[in-house]
C-alpha cells in the first residue's frame, strides 16, 4: 500500500482514486529509497504518469520516458508520419537510457524503469556540466550512456574506445514531461558543453535517397540507426540499420533461453523489410542470409557446448567507478532486479577502480542442461 503522504500527492496529480487502488492491487506503485531520499516509482502507467515515472513530492516529478515508434519501411514511414514537413535526423546510439535531474540539491540518474542507478549517478558529473541545473533546476536531461565499459550493455558504439560516455538526445520539463524544441535543446547543449548524439541535419520526404545513403553508411560503420524528430518534438520515429538487427541477434542468441522469442522475431522482421524495401537480391541477399543464420546459431551452439561441459551461461562486464562502495551498490541494485551477479576482479586504474563482474543466467543454464541430458517435452 502507498503511504498517506504519497497517496495525497498522487491524488493532487490527478490520479483517480479507483485507478490508484487498481495500481496498488497489482503492485504497480513501489516506494523506494536512495541514500536517504524517498520516492515513489511507477511500474505501470496512470494517465500522463508513464511507467518509469518517479515522484519525490508534488513538484519533483520525473516522468517516465515515452516509448518511441519505429518504422520498418523507411520511405513509407517517413511519408506517413512527417508527410512533406521537415524533420531533424540524429543518431540512435547503442546504449542504455537515463534521465538526469537535480533532486533536493543532488544530481541523480534514473533508468527507464525508474530506478536510481548508483553507477550512472556516480559517473554522470564526469560528462555533464552541473551549472546547467543551477540555471535550469526544472529541466531533465535525457540521454544514452554508451561505451564498452557499461554495466547493462555488452557492446557500445565503435567510436567509444574505452570507458563510457553520455549522449544527450532530449531535454524535458519536470512534472509535464514536455520536450523542449529541437533547436532550443541544441542551443542549451552547446552553451553548457553537454555532449549530444550526432546530428545529421534537416531532411524531408524529398530526401529519401539521401536518408537511405545515411543508413547504409551507418550500417557499414557498425552503428545502430537514426531517430527522426519534428522541430517541436511532437512527432518522433526511429529506424535501425541492418547491421544492428543482425548484431542484436548475435548478442541475444548467446542467452537464447533468457529472452522472449519476440526479441529475435522483431529483429528478423526489421531486416526482412529492409531487404524487401531496398530490393536486395543475388549475392548481396546471400550475404545477409548467411550473416543472419550465423548470428542466430553460432552463439547459441557455443552456449550449449559450454553448458554440456559444466559451465554456466554468463556475460562479462567491465566498469570504472570512483569508489569501491559504488560497485557493491551496483550488485545490490542488480539483485533487486532479480539478477545473479558475481564480481570477478577489482583493480585500481588512473585514480578510479575497474570492476569486472559476470551476470549469470541460471534459468537458461538449467534449460540447456536439461535438454542436453535428454529432457522430453511437448511442443
Amino acid at each position: 500500500m502507498v503511504s498517506p503522504g504519497f497517496r495525497s500527492i498522487l491524488l493532487d496529480l490527478g490520479v483517480r482514486e479507483e485507478r490508484l487502488e487498481a495500481l496498488e492491487a497489482k503492485g504497480a506503485l513501489v516506494e523506494d529509497e536512495f541514500e536517504g531520499l524517498r520516492f515513489l516509482r511507477f511500474r505501470d502507467s496512470a494517465g500522463k504518469l508513464r511507467r518509469g515515472t518517479v515522484v519525490f513530492d508534488r513538484r519533483e516529478v520525473i516522468l517516465g520516458f515515452p516509448h518511441i515508434k519505429r518504422t520498418v519501411h523507411l520511405e513509407n514511414g517517413v511519408k506517413r508520419l512527417f508527410r512533406r514537413k521537415p524533420f531533424y535526423v540524429e543518431e540512435k546510439v547503442d546504449g542504455y537510457n537515463v534521465r538526469v535531474a537535480l533532486i533536493r540539491g543532488r544530481l541523480l540518474a534514473f533508468t527507464r524503469g525508474g530506478f536510481v542507478c548508483p553507477f550512472t549517478t556516480e559517473r554522470i558529473e564526469d560528462f555533464i556540466n552541473p551549472d546547467f541545473f543551477k540555471d535550469y533546476p526544472n529541466l531533465v536531461l535525457a540521454g544514452e550512456m554508451a561505451g564498452p565499459e557499461s554495466p547493462y550493455i555488452v557492446e557500445g558504439p565503435p567510436y567509444v574506445k574505452e570507458d563510457i560516455q553520455f549522449f544527450l538526445f532530449d531535454i524535458q520539463e519536470k512534472l509535464t514531461g514536455r520536450s523542449l524544441p529541437v533547436g532550443e535543446r541544441y542551443k542549451l547543449a552547446e552553451e553548457y558543453g553537454i555532449p549530444q548524439v550526432e546530428r545529421f541535419g534537416l531532411y524531408d520526404s524529398s530526401k529519401i535517397t539521401e536518408l537511405k545513403e545515411l543508413i547504409e553508411r551507418l550500417s557499414e560503420e557498425r552503428r545502430e540507426g537514426i531517430v527522426m524528430k519534428s522541430p517541436d518534438m511532437k512527432r518522433i520515429l526511429k529506424y535501425v540499420t541492418p547491421y544492428a538487427n543482425v548484431n542484436d541477434i548475435k548478442i541475444g542468441s548467446h542467452i537464447f533461453f533468457d529472452l522472449p522469442h519476440g526479441y529475435f522475431m522483431g529483429r528478423i522482421k526489421r531486416l526482412a523489410f529492409y531487404l524487401a524495401e531496398n530490393r536486395i537480391k543475388g549475392d548481396d541477399f546471400e550475404e545477409y542470409a548467411k550473416a543472419l543464420g550465423k548470428a542466430l546459431l553460432q552463439p547459441f551452439v557455443e552456449s550449449i557446448w559450454a553448458v554440456s561441459e559444466g559451465e554456466e551461461v554468463e556475460e562479462t562486464f567491465t566498469v570504472r567507478v570512483k569508489r569501491i562502495e559504488t560497485a557493491h551498490r551496483m550488485v545490490t541494485h542488480f539483485e533487486r532486479l532479480g539478477l545473479k551477479i558475481h564480481i570477478d576482479d577489482i583493480e585500481p586504474l588512473d585514480g578510479m577502480w575497474r570492476i569486472t563482474f559476470k551476470r549469470v543466467y541460471p534459468d537458461a543454464t538449467h534449460e540447456m542442461f536439461e535438454l542436453w541430458n535428454g529432457k522430453a517435452f511437448v511442443d
